[in-house]
């Protein structure tokens, strides 16, 4: 029963040998494809190792057959040479295990240090790109401002329409059946945009933009066509282009921020929901302005008034949809049509 128990553990242990070599085999692939051209990886420690792992096996078998056979002195033999073997087995794999971890540390050292240059590097294009998105929205603003700059009588409009639109956007995107369409970077680029929707009055003479009184039906007919000249102007910068960009919003709000639900508007006479939502918008926060402010043919109407006009115009000139957020919105506009009046 005695050499029974001790033939199966030799037993056993043959045969976790075979696994152990298996093993090995598959371990030291993927550490040479993880330590590619690493100086601290050595392939003779491996071969080395791989081959004290043979003898270890041949050194059972034949303590195994030695046991069995009673040939005890060359059992005792193969015993001592295999506890020899052990130990050098046990060192050569202390130092494989350090020179592993050395590797490990120095490739972490390296990625600690790509890692933070890459952050640097990340730091400088953050700053890189506000300094170009506070260029942009400055050269819009500069655009944007020659044509009110000429138009005296506007004021501080594309700096309230501007926040009107931003308003009216954001609460489409969180309550309406818009909410799926109008997403985070529609509304930055549509409130980019918002600046440049008369643009096109850099085309209109300065004897209709500035003029005293009514216009007639034929300065009015002139007056109309800013919003085509409007577009065709960001049309052209937009062929500069070679991606996509917010001013194909800009183009479709300078064209249809006119055009009504009903299909009254100008200068294309769409209506309902062929109208560019950014057009739709647009126009509510200019009817707004224009109501509050005080224009060449009218004085201006309080907040009151202004509110009554949008909400009686809702499902005629108004998107239904655009001016029940406006509702929702009003005290907000009251506030910004004073903070940005054009005395501020």
């Amino acid at each position: 029963m005695y050499k029974l128990i001790i033939c199966a553990l030799i037993f056993s242990g043959i045969l976790f040998m075979f696994l152990s070599i298996k093993k090995f085999r598959d371990n030291t692939s993927l550490m040479k494809e993880f330590y590619i051209d690493d100086s601290l990886i050595k392939p003779r420690a491996f071969t080395f190792h791989r081959s004290l792992l043979f003898l270890f096996l041949i050194g059972y078998i034949l303590t195994l057959g030695f046991y069995i056979f009673d040939i005890h002195f060359a059992s005792d033999l193969v015993t001592a040479f295999i506890f020899f073997f052990g130990a050098v087995f046990v060192f050569i794999e202390n130092n494989l295990h350090k020179n592993i971890v050395s590797s490990i540390k120095r490739n972490y050292d390296k990625t600690i240090q790509i890692s933070s240059a890459l952050e640097e590097e990340r730091e400088k294009l953050l700053s890189l790109n506000r300094k170009l998105t506070q260029t942009e929205d400055v050269t819009i603003f500069a655009l944007a401002y020659q044509a009110e700059l000429r138009d005296t009588i506007t004021g501080n409009h594309i700096a309230r329409t501007a926040k009107y639109v931003e308003l009216l956007t954001q609460k489409l995107m969180e309550d309406s059946k818009y909410k799926d369409y109008v997403t985070p970077e529609y509304k930055v680029e549509i409130v980019k945009s918002a600046p440049l929707h008369d643009i096109g009055k850099v085309a209109i003479p300065d004897k209709i933009l500035q003029k005293e009184g009514a216009y007639t039906d034929d300065e009015f007919d002139i007056m109309k066509r800013h919003c085509e000249f409007g577009a065709d102007i960001i049309k052209r910068a937009m062929q500069k282009l070679n991606f996509r960009s917010f001013l194909q919003i800009a183009e479709q709000l300078a064209l249809s921020h006119h055009e009504k639900w009903d299909g009254s508007g100008y200068p294309m006479g769409m209506s309902g929901d062929d109208i560019p939502l950014s057009g739709r918008i647009m126009a509510v926060a200019d009817v707004y302005d224009a109501l509050r402010t005080k224009r060449q043919y009218k004085d201006a109407f309080t907040h009151d008034q202004s509110c009554r006009i949008i909400i009686k115009d809702s499902g005629t000139h108004f998107d239904p949809e655009v001016v029940s957020a406006f509702k929702k919105l009003s005290d907000q506009f009251e506030k910004i049509s004073i903070d940005f009046g054009d005395g501020a």
